[in-house]
């Protein structure tokens, strides 16, 4: 999917009015945004948004502000605001002669990203905020993450008695934690015992040397 995005992305101004029967110049702004969110990680999209501002595909997107600005919200963490913008456009996209059967597909891939990037930064997220900031109950949020965990998207573990997502890498650093404390604490009783048997034999010198004649 992220070559139909780069292929639409490099489509030049020159396309213009000339190919209105087959694709209009607004929509390779909304086909070319939507699979640049379906498909690229932060990373890639922050390359993309770069080259959007400076080329060609800006022109397309004054053409179509509502994706201009969903892809904006989407980078800047702004999941509510994209997500309205996204449900805005639903119904004429599912009544576009090409996307209309990708509409769903592509929707559900750049929820999926959304949730996977909410979560990232955290050692723990409060799913009654994060269910407040994607618009959803807490009980279908918990569903949405844990066929995500299932599908090693995200490695968490959801808490669903306090309602906590815990990153999986918050629980192995404190194992590597508990494992470098258990370590300290032999270490320190082997120390102990050593300095204890050092100084019983030394206590044993000193009494066989004050037995001597």
């Amino acid at each position: 999917m992220s070559l139909v995005y780069s292929q639409f992305l490099e489509t030049g101004a020159e396309l213009g009015n000339n190919y209105t029967e087959v694709i209009a110049p607004q929509d390779v702004a909304t086909y070319g945004g939507l699979c640049a969110l379906a498909s690229f990680d932060r990373t890639e999209l922050k390359a993309s948004i770069e080259f959007i501002d400076n080329l060609n595909f800006r022109n397309f997107l004054e053409l179509v502000p509502e994706v201009r600005e969903l892809i904006h919200d989407f980078y800047s963490s702004h999941y509510a605001s994209c997500l309205d913008y996204l449900g805005n456009l639903k119904t004429n996209l599912l009544l576009d002669i090409h996307l209309h059967d990708h509409v769903e597909m592509l929707y559900n891939q750049i929820r999926h990203k959304a949730l996977i990037q909410y979560t990232h930064p955290f050692v723990s997220v409060d799913l009654r905020m994060m269910a407040n900031a994607f618009k959803t109950s807490v009980a279908g949020l918990e569903k949405e993450l844990e066929a995500l965990i299932t599908d090693n998207q995200i490695q968490a573990r959801i808490d669903s008695h306090n309602k906590i997502l815990y990153a999986r890498h918050a629980d192995q650093r404190n194992a590597t934690f508990q494992r470098v404390l258990q370590t300290g604490n032999e270490f320190d009783r082997d120390v102990r015992a050593m300095l204890l048997r050092a100084n019983l034999l030394k206590h044993e010198y000193n009494l066989r040397a004050s037995r001597k004649p």
